[in-house]
């Protein structure tokens, strides 16, 4: 990657023939397909042995729903580079057709992961209704970008978009939900209510088969609810939005409009989903210190020890000043929770939804800002080392960095137009993240095609490669960092 000390903020326009839309979008002469929105690079000067030097950031835009303001770029899951450039997307925005109501398609938590001892990638993709609930299936593609695998909803629930977590065994955890009709007096709401009841389901990859389940209506009294029931819509008390693990194994389970995370039963003999600690809420098992209080979580998640990590919404509505990461140290020996670090923008700001902390190996902690269009890296130690942004009404509901390797099983792609000299041509691989230069194939027709000039280092998601005057039929191929070739494109003809 490069350093993003030698960027400037809108890095789309640095990449070699390729345009800024009129929508603020980037395209490439090689991919016209692909319409990636920029990231603006709001803290360029970090080292680059601080920020994401040699992994990648995984986003996957959407529009932001509370604005009105257009979406800018195609949505879909996302891996860029530190300074912004694109390695892959896969474009997505379709409008499906649900009861009379149309809805965008898009892709939401899309996250490197492992799946049967391989490195995949994982997200959901399908369409989110007014109440933020989503309807679709997670998908789980190999190092080629081939779909091994899908996740969709078992008979009579929705499959929710706001967590997956795949096990060695060969299962996935995930959240599903259905309308449930109920007496809602306990909370002001009518005898004929009804809510969406949300579960947590361990799932078989393979086969789809349901191994284990969870109802928070069992286990959670609906007035630990921060919401009241709506007159004429649907009540959602729980909210639950992401799934982690704790050291004995035991499912922890975020509930948004509980402010509350829940430790589950589920490795005992008895097994029966109980719940035996609470962090948070109306009855927290842990008396919070100083600043350990957190409203509208996301993404709480087991860390080192007994470390937990929360995005703090503290909106919508609001609570706080601001939204943060949050890094808690807990005692189940006291029953005490403590802040031991916070992670916030420089400017105040408030996410009214979504939003990821991800502690990384190196001992950096990177947060995606929800509906925020920020992302961020700090050092353990809370300074800020790097910050970059979504253009116009985008959001990403996570963000993460990591490593990946991408092995296209298509072919690279290549264009060609004239210029003062003949001719340049244009080369990208989408995915390809193995690629360190291009060799210029010229010839006099498809079949007399030979390298021309030596090989041209990589510039980024497209390559500009001058032509000299050769051709007027080209192709290109793709060399990796020992010099082999790794694939070679169609061949193009010049016009004119």
């Amino acid at each position: 990657m490069v350093a993003a000390a030698a960027l400037l903020p809108w890095v789309g326009l640095l990449l070699g023939a390729a345009s800024a839309t009129a929508a603020g979008t980037t395209s490439f002469l090689s991919a016209p397909a692909l319409q990636p929105p920029p990231l603006a690079l709001e803290v360029p000067d970090a080292p680059s042995s601080d920020a994401a030097s040699s992994e990648y950031l995984f986003l996957a835009p959407i529009p932001d729903y509370a604005s009105h303001k257009p979406f800018v770029g195609s949505p879909g899951p996302e891996i860029v580079e530190a300074d912004g450039a694109p390695v892959w997307e896969q474009p997505l925005g379709e409008q499906i057709e649900v009861a009379g109501h149309s809805y965008r398609e898009v892709a939401m938590d899309f996250h490197p992961a492992v799946y049967a001892g391989q490195p995949v990638l994982v997200w959901w993709q399908g369409y989110i209704t007014p109440q933020g609930f989503g309807n679709g299936s997670w998908q789980i593609v190999n190092e080629h970008y081939q779909t091994i695998a899908r996740i969709s909803a078992p008979p009579g629930f929705e499959l929710d978009f706001h967590d997956l977590q795949l096990t060695p065994r060969g299962t996935a955890y995930v959240l599903a939900s259905r309308l449930v009709h109920l007496n809602l007096h306990c909370c002001g709401g009518p005898a004929n209510g009804v809510i969406y009841d949300q579960v947590v389901l361990e799932v078989d990859v393979k086969t789809g088969a349901v191994m284990w389940g969870w109802d928070p209506l069992e286990h959670i009294p609906l007035r630990e609810s921060h919401t009241t029931p709506p007159s004429d819509a649907p009540w959602d008390p729980y909210h639950l939005n992401s799934i982690s693990f704790g050291p004995s194994g035991n499912p922890i389970v975020s509930a948004r409009n509980t402010w509350a995370a829940y430790w589950i039963n589920r490795v005992s003999p008895h097994d029966n989903g109980e719940v035996f600690a609470t962090l948070g809420g109306k009855r927290s098992s842990f008396k919070l210190g100083p600043g350990a209080r957190f409203a509208w979580q996301h993404d709480v998640s087991q860390q080192r020890g007994e470390q937990i990590s929360v995005f703090d919404d503290e909106a919508a509505p609001t609570e706080g000043k601001q939204s943060r990461g949050l890094l808690l140290e807990l005692n189940f020996g006291s029953h005490t929770a403590k802040v031991v670090h916070e992670y916030v923008l420089p400017q105040h700001a408030l996410a009214g939804s979504q939003g990821s902390v991800q502690l990384l190996p190196d001992g950096n902690v990177f947060v995606g800002w929800g509906q925020l269009p920020y992302i961020s890296e700090y050092s353990a130690a809370e300074k800020l080392l790097y910050e970059a942004s979504l253009p116009g009404a985008d959001e990403s509901y996570r963000a993460f960095r990591g490593s990946w390797v991408g092995l296209p099983a298509d072919a690279p792609s290549v264009a060609v137009r004239s210029a003062s000299s003949g001719a340049n041509v244009y080369a990208s691989w989408n995915g390809a993240t193995e690629v360190a230069s291009w060799q210029l194939l010229a010839g006099s027709s498809p079949s007399t095609l030979t390298p021309v000039g030596q090989p041209v280092a990589r510039q980024g998601f497209q390559t500009t490669i001058p032509t000299g005057g050769a051709g007027p039929d080209y192709a290109v191929q793709a060399i990796d960092a020992a010099g082999q070739v790794l694939a070679t494109s169609s061949a193009v003809t010049a016009s004119g």
